[in-house]
């Protein structure tokens, strides 16, 4: 099972780099608070940054997403990336929300380096995962939503087969392959823009890496993609 970068993808986001982990047997900590300390120091970064340009989507690290998916067709005030969502929550709340360690990692993750992250249920996908233009016959079913709605051709799109596990991109996440509590397999993905500083990639895949084996005691294999080297096997 493999994850791939459809190659067009890259007329959109010249110079991205996605950071991926493989990480194999999860476990959920007897102690969260490692994790949770985690959490609001990324908070409290992400707080200061929201501050520091007078609004997220104003900052050198949030800004260009807003103007790589008008590009691809996803003007910002519609579609605002995760991390500028997440930089926003920060900015009006001195704590942070808990969803559970898993996702509570990845989010400290994007919270400290100020890039999107986030994670599927191995076990979850059928077909493997793609990034990709999304196709006519294509569906999408929304965390809060109770049935799958049929997705317009041409929107980048996180894939299982024919079942859409993010729509645009970096903006809403399908409850298939969704993480909980009881998943063991995990695959993270986080993309840097290549208008972000060079050593961003590299410092966020040692920040995945390590904190995968520290607070998970996981088995983890990492790699940075790119134009050039646009798969890694999964499992």
């Amino acid at each position: 099972m493999d994850f791939s970068i459809e190659a067009g993808i890259f007329d959109y986001f010249p110079g991205m780099r996605l950071v991926v982990a493989a990480a194999e047997g999860m476990s959920v900590p007897t102690d969260s608070e490692p994790v949770a300390a985690f959490l609001r120091e990324g908070w409290r970064n992400a707080a200061a940054a929201s501050r520091a340009y007078g609004n997220p989507q104003s900052h050198p690290f949030i800004k260009p997403w807003g103007e790589r998916m008008k590009g691809a067709g996803a003007p910002r005030k519609d579609f605002p990336s995760s991390i500028e969502a997440l930089t926003r929550r920060a900015g009006k709340s001195e704590s942070p929300f808990s969803i559970h360690p898993f996702v509570d990692f990845y989010n400290a993750v994007s919270l400290s380096y100020l890039v999107p992250a986030g994670g599927f249920d191995i076990d979850a996908l059928r077909e493997g995962l793609a990034l990709r233009l999304s196709r006519q016959g294509d569906s999408f079913t929304a965390l809060d939503g109770e049935a799958g709605v049929d997705i317009p051709p041409g929107e980048v799109s996180y894939a299982d087969g024919g079942m859409i596990v993010t729509r645009h991109f970096v903006w809403k996440q399908s409850r298939h392959a969704i993480i909980t509590p009881e998943s063991r397999n995990i695959f993270f993905v986080s993309e840097i823009l290549g208008e972000l500083p060079q050593d961003t990639a590299q410092n966020v895949l040692d920040a995945l890496t390590e904190g995968l084996r520290r607070f998970f005691s996981a088995e983890v294999r990492g790699d940075i993609l790119d134009a050039g080297h646009r798969s890694m096997r999964i499992r």
